[in-house]
């Protein structure tokens, strides 16, 4: 996994989150036919908690772009982890609107 490497050492402190992309994928029988065909499989949410513990990630999360399934929560996770790891801005305290 050369792109975990290049990410600790590139973004020191920073949290990783390990998100699994196209979602919708893992049920459609076109793609896992294509990905047989290619002696590939796709990763099981079991697999993805393995890896991101391999590369020292916060969470591993799976959404699909296409039909939207948890690309909100991947965005909620990825605020929330920052907040708690840097917390808020000092001085934000009000909002003026001109």
């Amino acid at each position: 996994m050369q792109w975990s490497n290049e990410v600790s050492r590139l973004c020191t402190g920073v949290p990783i989150i390990l998100v699994g992309l196209k979602k919708d994928l893992q049920e459609d029988p076109v793609a896992i036919q294509e990905t047989r065909k290619k002696s590939l499989k796709f990763l099981t949410p079991f697999d993805g908690e393995v890896v991101a513990r391999e590369v020292g990630a916060r969470r591993y999360m799976e959404c699909s772009s296409l039909s939207g399934e948890g690309v909100d929560d991947v965005f909620e996770a990825a605020t929330r982890i920052t907040l708690s790891t840097f917390g808020r801005p000092k001085g934000l305290g009000c909002c003026a609107i001109l």
